[in-house]
């Protein structure tokens, strides 16, 4: 008998160890890594225990849908969005240095004289030459040392003149002010011109619509343009605020609602420079090349309003001071 009952006992035993081991097909009876209550952590782990995720950036949302062309200059692609737009060339002094948002490009050498730009490259029919309305923005900080009108952006293509391309947009820091240091200065930094074609769908140039603004040297400041080709109606903004604005006129005539004409040979966008200067086409001793930097360049579809252009002003503020 004791054998019998012996031979049971180990069988049991056998029978329960591999009980043991069977899966519980899903069924945990386990604690570890449970949240019972509730606060995102294990209860086995304390919140030291756990690693923080990085915060996320804020977003621009303003007019989201009718960005064409946006230019961070945070890391070497530099275009974060840009259909038909891609980096064909960094050239000269040009670099990456700490920016408003991130970081800038920049001319790392400082001189409007020496070259430094940024060639981007046009695929045919993309939607940067295809606009009639746009509005366009960039955070710029420029020196006063370096007295000369300088291109902040220009797209190639032969325009009406030799000097000028289908579109420029440029800052001209030659003034008859001469401020203390840390004094704000006199700026023409809203001159810029584009091809459009006239009621007799002939080219004509744009209107001179620079605007004579107070800033500070060496700082952080937004420029931005708009043209609503629906009413040929023009505005120029800096920090977020209207400066000045008009409309479009062509011989004396108003000029309604006329288009924006790139050049049919426009196949490139340039960062910092002249494009008929960089091309050949023009050697003019005042197109010369951003002494400064750039950062967060926007291409819109459409002629934002005013409240939109001050929307956008406060949300890059916004992203700038949560980096801080």
């Amino acid at each position: 008998m004791k054998k019998i009952f012996y031979s049971l006992a180990v069988l049991s035993l056998v029978v329960f160890g591999f009980s043991c081991q069977k899966p519980n097909n899903g069924n945990r009876t386990d604690t570890t890594n449970q949240d019972k209550d509730g606060d995102g952590v294990p209860d086995d782990k304390t919140p030291e225990d756990q690693t923080p995720e990085e915060p996320k950036r804020a977003e621009v949302k303003t007019a989201a849908e009718n960005l064409v062309l946006w230019l961070s200059f945070n890391d070497e692609k530099i275009v974060d969005k840009g259909e038909g737009v891609t980096l064909g060339e960094n050239k000269g002094q040009v670099g990456l240095e700490k920016g408003f948002i991130g970081t800038a490009w920049t001319n790392k050498g400082g001189d409007n004289t020496v070259e430094a730009y940024t060639k981007l490259n046009l695929a045919a029919g993309n939607a940067l030459t295809k606009m009639e309305s746009f509005t366009f923005t960039v955070w710029a900080k420029l020196p006063k040392e370096k007295e000369a009108k300088c291109g902040l952006i220009s797209f190639n293509g032969t325009g009406v003149e030799a000097t000028w391309p289908s579109f420029v947009f440029l800052f001209d820091n030659i003034s008859d002010v001469t401020p203390e240091e840390g004094e704000p200065f006199q700026a023409l930094q809203f001159n810029g011109r584009i091809d459009f074609l006239s009621l007799e769908g002939k080219p004509a140039m744009w209107p001179n619509c620079a605007s004579d603004v107070y800033l500070k040297k060496n700082e952080w400041f937004q420029l931005a343009r708009t043209y609503d080709a629906a009413t040929g109606h023009w505005a120029n903004y800096a920090n977020g605020q209207l400066v000045n604005g008009g409309d479009f006129i062509i011989n004396d005539v108003p000029g309604g609602p006329v288009k924006a004409a790139f050049a049919d040979d426009c196949n490139a966008l340039y960062v910092g420079g002249w494009a008929s200067r960089i091309e050949g086409k023009a050697n003019e001793v005042w197109q010369t090349y951003c002494p400064g930097s750039l950062d967060e360049l926007r291409f819109y579809n459409k002629a934002l309003s005013e409240d939109e252009i001050l929307a956008l002003y406060g949300e890059e503020i916004a992203i700038n001071l949560d980096e801080e």
